[in-house]
């Protein structure tokens, strides 16, 4: 873990003008078996880390989300709510595959540039437009995993000084994460990939609790379909060249196509009926529900209320198209501004790979069944008196990560807690329904401070 070094940045096109700090790690071996070198991995810090270290909690983002926590959940930062710095010390890492700063697709191929001592910008970061030579990943980059994240993360983790994590927390591909961080370290350097099963009980936990928002053990079939299909838009579109595209000439249509396609699984039904119905154009649209307690940067398709985005559209052909349509257009055409189609693949491939039980099976004494072999590998994560404290929360209309799966990983784990999001808003119910879930973290963390500043006496 030794040996990582700070560097000035930006290390992607898309990390311009982002308020963040950049770690370079030397040496990093992913789990596909690659050796990568100067891997680059964007983060911020919120707070101050308490004379003990122990005092942090790890927020993980969504698919397309970034290092900013306080922009995309903000209504969960401040005073009184579960973010609150001046009782945590709030960490956040952009993932691989994003296109904000980490190792991704759009960073210098090869590793950054560290020759001589001193960082040198790659020149395709601030001059995209006007590269002939592909200096960046592209298609060369190596597929990673969830794992792969958790690991580079730690790397972080260490070079800021933490010692233990007070809480792992994030929904969607961040929840999946949250739930790989305790079985990946159990404690604080594991001897073995398998510390976790043979644990002794005076050992100190690295990560004291984690909490599970709209996510799965594991990506189900639903789920890996979705994705392949967003994929096919993308890798259909002629400009796409197998990867190999410049970046002043990306496949724009598949990847909107491939967006567009996604917003269909953030929601549900009954949500697109209710806002949009046959409705035509933006003038005849009826008054939508307020979603004003969402963040400013959604991962998934709410971005705001509705209507006023309907409101913003300005392509001629609007008024003659069904509501619906402009909504899903206007939406593909502003993910064009801030994403990359590769980062996209990359990023779904990774998802379509997460599954706890993937090597872990000898830790089941089960194995008959798939689902057996889950419930052993989880039934680790409520091992007493050592294992993390678990909250998980299922949004009740999820069509993408269903209610089932978050209570498949609650009934697995022993001392855990389910907590059900009401919401008719699909799996975009966590980034929109604040209250509920700001008040059952914090009941959470709350419990779990009180339990801990006991033991502590």
């Amino acid at each position: 873990m030794s040996g990582c070094f700070e560097i000035p940045g930006p290390t992607s096109p898309l990390a311009v003008g982002q308020k963040q700090r950049y770690l370079c790690v030397p040496t990093f071996q992913i789990d596909a078996g690659d050796v990568l070198h100067n891997v680059p991995v964007a983060f911020q810090t919120w707070g101050t880390l308490n004379p003990d270290k122990d005092n942090a909690i790890l927020a993980c983002h969504p698919i397309s989300g970034n290092a900013n926590v306080e922009e995309w959940w903000t209504p969960l930062f401040g005073p009184g709510h579960v973010l609150d710095t001046s009782k945590y010390f709030i960490v956040c890492c952009n993932a691989i595959g994003s296109p904000y700063g980490t190792l991704s697709p759009l960073t210098r191929k090869g590793g950054e540039d560290v020759s001589g001592g001193t960082w040198k910008c790659s020149p395709h970061v601030h001059a995209p437009d006007e590269q002939t030579e592909q200096l960046w990943w592209g298609p060369d980059l190596p597929k990673t995993t969830i794992r792969d994240d958790v690991r580079l993360q730690k790397h972080v983790l260490d070079f800021l000084g933490v010692e233990q994590l007070a809480c792992v927390m994030g929904g969607s591909m961040g929840g999946a994460t949250s739930l790989e961080w305790p079985l990946c370290f159990p404690v604080r350097f594991p001897s073995s990939p398998d510390a976790l099963v043979t644990m002794a009980p005076e050992q100190k936990p690295y990560v004291r609790s984690i909490v599970v928002l709209a996510a799965s053990a594991r990506h189900s079939a639903w789920c890996i379909a979705w994705c392949e299909i967003q994929r096919q838009a993308i890798e259909a579109d002629t400009r796409y060249q197998h990867g190999r595209y410049l970046l002043r000439d990306p496949p724009s249509g598949g990847l909107a196509a491939a967006r567009m396609c996604a917003l269909m699984t953030y929601r549900q039904p009954h949500s697109f009926e209710r806002r949009f119905s046959r409705l035509r154009g933006k003038s005849n649209m009826t008054s939508a529900p307020n979603d004003s307690q969402a963040s400013t940067l959604m991962e998934e398709g709410g971005e705001g209320d509705i209507e006023e985005d309907v409101a913003k559209i300005r392509e001629p052909q609007a008024q003659e198209q069904y509501a619906v349509q402009s909504y899903l257009h206007h939406h593909g055409a502003k993910f064009l501004t801030r994403f990359d189609a590769l980062c996209y693949i990359h990023l779904s491939d990774k998802l379509d790979s997460h599954d706890v039980t993937r090597d872990r099976a000898s830790w089941s004494q089960d194995t008959s069944s798939e689902s057996a072999t889950l419930n052993g590998v989880l039934r680790h994560l409520g091992k007493a008196p050592n294992s993390p404290r678990m909250l998980v929360l299922s949004v009740t209309s999820d069509m993408l990560y269903t209610s089932a799966e978050q209570k498949a990983i609650h009934d697995a784990v022993p001392a855990s807690e389910l907590v059900h999001i009401e919401s008719s808003e699909g799996h975009d119910g966590f980034l929109i329904e604040y209250p509920q879930i700001d008040r059952a973290i914090r009941e959470f963390m709350e419990r779990l401070n009180v339990s801990h500043n006991s033991s502590a006496l």
